[in-house]
This record gives structure tokens, C-alpha cells and sequence, in this order.
């Protein structure tokens, strides 16, 4: 069961004039040092899933997938950026929540559940966007709707 552990929340970062790719290095960076895995293996993986379909999921939020062979168990990230980005996306708004999962090329996970969870919470999900505790609890509470315990 996914879980986002509150030191994985980058809240409120000064982005203004970042791009996809600036966003994803700067993701990468944190990821990596974070779990202690190379940060060129999750760079490479990110910016490839960018290239072949954009993670922007629509209502300002992204959500980029990156595998790393060392990640035992699937890990959630979230970055919040204080100004939206230009972000290629379906519905051509700015991205300014940005929810990383990194996990083992080889682990099940149910992207679309997550994705239909974030999108059916987005407003909620902007009120938190400033708070990482309130985003920590608003995510949990998200990964844990309809997963019997």
C-alpha cells in the first residue's frame, strides 16, 4: 500500500520560469537523494515517460512516473510549485502539483485509480498546496479511499 511520508513534501518552491524538464531535473534531484539511488537513472526515466506521454493529468496537476531498479517499495513524492508552470497538458493549464511515484519497473500500480483520486480532489488538493502536513493527510486520505485495510 502506497503511503506518502510527510518528509517526501517539497511545498510551495519558488519555480517561476521552469519548464517540464526543469521541473523533472529538479524533482530528480530531490528523489534521488531522498532514497539514495542515482539521480541520472531517475532523470533518464522521467524525461523518457515525458517524452512519450505527457504527465500532466489535468486540473493543474502532474503526475510523472519514473522506475528505479533499487526502489524496494513504490514511493510518492509531492512538490508543489508557488507559481503554475507551463506544462504540455490535456487540458492546457499550468501545473503547480506535482505527485512523483517511483517504484520498481516490475511493481503493479494502479496509476489510474490515483490519477481519477487526485483529479476528483483537485480543489482540495490546491487548498493544501501551501501546508505540508495538510497535503500529507489530504494524499493519505486519497491512496487510502477504497483499499480495504
Amino acid at each position: 500500500m502506497m503511503k506518502l511520508n510527510k518528509n517526501n513534501v517539497y511545498a510551495n518552491l519558488p519555480m517561476s520560469g521552469y519548464d517540464e524538464v526543469k521541473a523533472l531535473s529538479l524533482i530528480s534531484y530531490a528523489v534521488a537523494k531522498k532514497l539514495n539511488i542515482s539521480e541520472q537513472e531517475v532523470k533518464s526515466s522521467f524525461l523518457a515517460r515525458e517524452a512519450t506521454n505527457t504527465s500532466s493529468i489535468g486540473q493543474k496537476i502532474a503526475m510523472p512516473k519514473a522506475s528505479a531498479s533499487e526502489v524496494s517499495d513504490p514511493q510518492v513524492f509531492v512538490f508543489t510549485s508557488e507559481m503554475p508552470i507551463d506544462w504540455l497538458s490535456v487540458d492546457k493549464k499550468p501545473v503547480n502539483i506535482f505527485v512523483a511515484i517511483v517504484a520498481a519497473a516490475d511493481v503493479e500500480i494502479d496509476y489510474d485509480g490515483i490519477k481519477q483520486k487526485l483529479l476528483n480532489n483537485a480543489n482540495a488538493l490546491q487548498d493544501a498546496k501551501v501546508d505540508p502536513d495538510q497535503l500529507t493527510d489530504t494524499i493519505n486520505d486519497l491512496l487510502l479511499q477504497g483499499v480495504e485495510s
